[in-house]
């Protein structure tokens, strides 16, 4: 791959995704496209990201983003943010908003739906009504990650990476070698495409009313210092005040504009919003 060629893919890539991929990943660039040069007639990768060039908007362009996004998650991942929802967020949204109250949660860099899947199961554990009142947004850059979540069907091998066999017997069903996710269960939950460098991710994520809660974790260490601020004022916009954000345990939520108070949970920051 031709210096110059790696260096206008990096461009496009952040450009578009907001992902930073350093001089020294080339080599993750050539393991990720090498297997679509093929299904794209391209002779080699200098060729392919040619074509990309051509055609930013075309399916092979979101087809090469979405092969470098990391997709890799688990079901209750970390434990502490849903043990900040458990004992400390959804007491003080039931106190503060009422038991019948509408709770939105935003799982945003969704993956492959287990983030957004725990959020429910753990909104039922705790709350009789929570299929009523709970309604989780998943969204992702990756087109293939959004409808795999939709489809809400795992390995046994995934559910048991943070699924306890209750709550596998609870809110699964066994299909075959796999799980499903039980229909009650996927209805509270519901997944799309999204990016968020993208200013129009707001006026998108506002159709589904105010969060009281957005879970942004383990993506902003992939981008720049400026947009990890972009992207967290973005998500400012789309929560009501005193809502709470939860991102990865080495993640600040340093906007340009918004502003946020620590909260400590298990000894780990969960963040409300000035």
């Amino acid at each position: 791959m031709k210096e110059h060629k790696f260096t206008w893919f990096r461009e496009f890539l952040e450009r578009k995704s907001g992902i930073v991929i350093t001089k020294e990943k080339a080599y993750l660039v050539k393991s990720r496209l090498q297997p679509i040069l093929t299904k794209y007639n391209a002779d080699d990768l200098n060729a392919l990201i040619l074509k990309i060039k051509q055609q930013e908007n075309s399916a092979l362009a979101a087809e090469a983003i979405d092969l470098m996004t990391t997709n890799e998650t688990l079901f209750f991942r970390d434990g502490y943010p849903f043990v900040a929802l458990q004992e400390h967020i959804f007491p003080e949204i039931n106190q503060g908003k009422g038991m019948s109250s509408p709770i939105n949660i935003w799982s945003a860099a969704a993956s492959r739906g287990q983030e957004a899947y725990s959020i429910a199961m753990t909104a039922c554990e705790v709350m009789p009504n929570a299929r009523q009142r709970v309604q989780i947004v998943g969204t992702d850059l990756s087109a293939e990650s959004v409808a795999f979540a939709k489809q809400g069907t795992y390995s046994d091998i995934e559910v048991k990476r943070g699924v306890s066999m209750p709550r596998l017997n609870k809110f699964f069903r066994p299909m075959g070698p796999s799980w499903v996710v039980n229909d009650d269960l996927r209805a509270m939950a519901s997944f799309y495409e999204g990016n968020l460098v993208l200013d129009t991710l707001v006026t998108q994520m506002h159709r589904f009313g105010l969060f009281d809660v957005v879970f942004l974790r383990n993506v902003l260490i992939y981008f720049s210092i400026e947009e990890r601020k972009r992207v967290i004022d973005r998500i400012a916009r789309t929560m009501r005040k005193g809502g709470y954000l939860i991102t990865g345990a080495a993640d600040l939520p340093e906007g340009n504009i918004s502003k946020w108070q620590r909260v400590d949970v298990q000894r780990q920051r969960i963040w409300r919003l000035c």
